[in-house]
C-alpha cells in the first residue's frame, strides 16, 4: 500500500482555469488510448518549437518532460485508457512565457490522496513522481476542475546567441 501525502498545498482548485495570455499556438483533441496521446505530444512540442518558446536545446527536456506527464495523467487517470473519452490539449505564448492546458474527461483526484514520493515505502514504485517533477521544473502548476484540468507554464528563455572567434577575440 502507498503511502499517501495527505497534505493540501493549494494545488487542485474546484472552478474553471484562467485563461493563459497570449495568442493560441496549438490545440488538439484526441482519444485516450496511448497511441494518440503520443502523436499529439510530438505536435504539441513542435508547435511549441515552431512558435518560438523552446528555443534552445535546454528547453526541450523540461518541456518534453512535464507534458508528457500530465498527458499520460490525462490518458490513465483521467480518462482511462477509455477510447470514447477525449483529451484536449492547448498552447500560448506571449512575450515572457509559454503555457498549456490540458483537460480530461475523469473526475479529477483528491490532493491529498497522491502518494508521498519521499516516503520510504513509495520509493521502489514506478510510478507516483508526476506531480513532484512538473512542480520542479515548470514555473506554474495548478490543477482546475476538481484536478481534470492542468494548467502548466514556465518562462521563455532568450534565444541563444551565437559568437564568431575571430584573432582579435569573440564578435
Amino acid at each position: 500500500m502507498r503511502k499517501k501525502s495527505g497534505r493540501q498545498a493549494g494545488l487542485v482548485h474546484p472552478g474553471e482555469p484562467p485563461l493563459p495570455a497570449g495568442r493560441a499556438v496549438f490545440q488538439v483533441e484526441f482519444p485516450a488510448p496511448t497511441a494518440a496521446k503520443n502523436q499529439a505530444l510530438e505536435a504539441l512540442l513542435r508547435a511549441l518549437e515552431d512558435a518560438g518558446a523552446l528555443s534552445q536545446e535546454a528547453d526541450l527536456f523540461p518541456a518534453r518532460l512535464c507534458l508528457d506527464e500530465a498527458l499520460i495523467n490525462a490518458v490513465m487517470h483521467g480518462s482511462q485508457y477509455d477510447a470514447t473519452r477525449t483529451v484536449r490539449a492547448s498552447a500560448y505564448l506571449d512575450a515572457r512565457r509559454w503555457s498549456v492546458v490540458i483537460e480530461d474527461e475523469g473526475a479529477g483526484f483528491r490532493e491529498e490522496d497522491l502518494p508521498d514520493p519521499e516516503a520510504q515505502e513509495n520509493q521502489l514504485e514506478e510510478s507516483g513522481r508526476g506531480v513532484l517533477l512538473m512542480r520542479r521544473f515548470m514555473d506554474e502548476l495548478a490543477y482546475y476542475r476538481g484536478g481534470s484540468c492542468v494548467l502548466l507554464s514556465r518562462a521563455r528563455t532568450a534565444p541563444r546567441q551565437t559568437s564568431v572567434r575571430t584573432r582579435k577575440g569573440i564578435v
